[in-house]
């Protein structure tokens, strides 16, 4: 039985899997009126947002993604990603990695929940 002890969760913008990044990111800015508020090239990564507030990351898809893997991520935050973690996998969920330190000060992991859906998990000081 999972603890149940709360566990503090808040949201963070949804991530969207670009097959060729460039093309994504501008095609946001130019169709919806996003503006890059910060970009990663080491990643790629880049923080997007609208003049109403809805938030979306763009990150470079994994080369070997196949086309038909869906390609849009939620994406949550946390205090302590190792807890939530193992909450997830002792309620019956897939953690798809241990959580990592990004080497930029901050903590993430990955899960899918029973049905495969994909979610990561950052902690607060992720920018």
């Amino acid at each position: 039985m999972p603890d149940s002890t709360p566990i503090p969760i808040r949201p963070r913008e949804t991530v969207i899997l670009a097959r060729d990044f460039e093309r994504l990111v501008t095609w946001y800015q130019t169709a919806l009126d996003f503006r890059v508020l910060r970009r990663f090239d080491e990643l790629p990564y880049a923080n997007l947002e609208t003049a109403g507030g809805v938030a979306i990351g763009i990150g470079a898809a994994p080369p070997d993604t196949p086309s038909t893997d869906a390609t849009v991520i939620a994406q949550i935050e946390t205090d302590d990603v190792g807890v939530l973690l193992q909450r997830v996998l002792s309620a019956g969920g897939m953690i798809q990695g241990p959580e990592r330190d990004a080497g930029g000060g901050f903590s993430f992991g990955s899960f899918r929940d029973p049905e495969g859906n994909n979610w990561w998990v950052v902690d607060a000081a992720c920018p």
